[in-house]
């Protein structure tokens, strides 16, 4: 009986051999390695962290993104958004981005200024006067340029995106030309040309985070500020402000930024799919920033005690000759390495 046993498992033994060496799997060769396989089946969390409401053109971006990362990753890699300054406010983000406390931030390129004087150059007054050339310069070789500068701090410009063209509110009395702001107390970012901009038409720029704009109005510490509608809407400056001048003066836009560290730990296909998420993105937020604007700008117009003043084309060039000063300051201060010439040369008719 044993023999019979023996010689059954011997059987069995030979014809497995035999089938393997068939399928050609006994003597396989290993699969080569693949560098850019690595660490795909591992869970990538990333935070990210801004400081406006899920409803405006940078909130809404936000979550877009995370939307196409977690897409084209196949689920690989979560985008966690924390919006209102939930996590960190636009005074301490940087440094938390660079200590690794968080993977994204958003700021605006403003509050990257007191960094990176260059950028100072996009705060310039009446520099762009279309969304489309705004565009034009931000995701082409100006904006590759331009976030080329994070590098000493050891942070990866993903994108630049846009909000809008910035407008004019105050309290107690509007502002129809420039003279009404003589004397004002104006909320700006910390960004030397937009200090600038409000000391040459007589009025005292106050810097401030902007999760403090709205409380600071209130109380009336500020009287004006500049903004786009859709921050203007979603933020609710309208509440404590009662008047609104459309002056299309300057852009506020942002600055996709990733810790550099940890970009370097992902994987290369990883980081593939995340550059093509952010590119769809960007061409995304532009087409939203406009639509979001002018659904907020009309919100506004319908408030009943809130008043919109629609500068003439006489005024407006009455106000952009009297800041022309702002870009004396700026030839004499900052090496932009002719960077505004490059912008003057794109956005010129």
């Amino acid at each position: 009986m044993k023999k019979i046993i023996i010689l059954s498992i011997l059987s069995v033994l030979l014809l497995t051999i035999a089938i393997n060496i068939q399928q050609g799997l006994l003597f396989a060769k290993p699969l080569p390695y693949d560098d850019e396989q690595k660490g795909l089946n591992t869970q990538i969390t990333i935070r990210l962290s801004h400081v406006v409401a899920e409803n405006t053109p940078k909130g809404l971006a936000a979550s877009k993104f995370a939307e196409l990362v977690e897409e084209k990753t196949n689920g690989v890699v979560k985008v966690q958004v924390y919006s209102n300054a939930s996590l960190y406010n636009d005074e301490n983000e940087f440094k938390a981005l660079q200590n690794g406390e968080v993977e994204m931030i958003i700021p605006t390129f403003s509050k990257m200024t007191s960094y990176i004087p260059k950028w100072q150059v996009l705060d310039l007054p009446y520099l762009f006067n279309t969304d489309q050339k705004v565009h034009d310069v931000l995701t082409g070789p100006i904006g590759d340029l331009l976030l080329e500068e994070l590098k000493p701090y050891q942070v990866k410009g993903l994108s630049f995106w846009h909000n809008g063209f910035k407008h004019l509110t105050s309290s107690d009395d509007p502002i129809h030309t420039f003279e009404d702001l003589q004397g004002l107390r104006v909320r700006t970012m910390p960004s030397k040309t937009l200090e600038k901009q409000f000391e040459t038409v007589g009025a005292t720029p106050v810097p401030i985070s902007f999760s403090e704009v709205f409380s600071d109005l209130e109380a009336h510490a500020i009287e004006a500020q500049e903004n786009t509608a859709s921050n203007i809407y979603s933020k609710g400056f309208y509440k404590v402000q009662q008047h609104m001048t459309l002056t299309n003066h300057g852009i506020l836009g942002y600055a996709v930024l990733m810790n550099e560290n940890f970009w370097q730990t992902l994987p290369t296909k990883i980081q593939k799919q995340i550059t093509e998420a952010m590119e769809d993105t960007t061409d995304w937020q532009f087409e939203q920033a406009i639509l979001v604007n002018e659904k907020d700008l009309r919100k506004l117009q319908q408030m009943d005690d809130f008043e919109i003043y629609d500068m003439s084309a006489e005024e407006l060039a009455h106000f952009k000759e009297k800041l022309a000063p702002v870009y004396d300051y700026y030839y004499a201060n900052i090496d932009d390495d002719k960077v505004l010439e490059q912008i003057q040369q794109i956005v010129s008719p």
